[in-house]
């Protein structure tokens, strides 16, 4: 088992900066931060602007999340670095996920 290629660190704000890369191998970590994150709050926010790349296994999850909970709780991505904007824009999902 390889190791883990995103961390997450919290700012006084309460804002969540994800660090790394978000791929399909790190779907089940990834799951499991956004499912306990959004345990009983009405609003969280992801910062991407520290993450180097991002497949579309991730950004499927990240939207999954975004809707499934929309009723419960708010998703907000706060910042996307250039290389996540980029896949967003190619992928045609920038308004979708920011």
């Amino acid at each position: 088992m390889s190791a883990k290629s995103f961390n997450v660190s919290q700012d006084d704000h309460g804002t969540y900066h994800l660090h790394g890369e978000l791929s399909i191998h790190e779907l089940d970590d990834l799951r499991g931060f956004l499912e306990e994150s959004l345990k009983g709050e009405q609003e969280i926010a992801i910062s991407l602007a520290k993450v180097r790349f991002i497949d579309t296994a991730a950004l499927q999850l990240l939207i999954a999340f975004k809707k499934r909970f929309q009723s419960e709780a708010k998703l907000r991505i706060s910042d996307v670095s250039s290389e996540v904007e980029k896949i967003l824009s190619l992928c045609g999902l920038k308004t979708t996920l920011v």
